[in-house]
């Protein structure tokens, strides 16, 4: 995988993740988002990954937007 053309992390507790807009070999942009655990524990930690090809990042924000102001509602009553 090549280097990120742009990334961001958010560390939240046992948690960093990693937030990145990468081009593919064919010239197609991509994000990426990492989840990478932070505890000290022993042992190897597994990264997971998702991917998303710009036609679908629309979408997908629209879709993350509304289910994080839900649970913002609900957490404010």
């Amino acid at each position: 995988m090549d280097k990120p053309k742009i990334t961001r992390s958010v560390s939240a507790g046992t948690r960093v993740y990693y937030i990145d807009a990468r081009v593919d070999r064919k010239g197609q942009h991509y994000l990426s988002i990492s989840e990478i655990p932070t505890d000290k524990s022993p042992g190897r930690k597994k990264r997971q990954r998702i991917f998303l090809h710009a036609e679908n990042i629309d979408m997908f924000a629209r879709a993350f937007n509304e289910v994080a102001n839900q649970i913002k509602n609900d957490t404010e009553r």
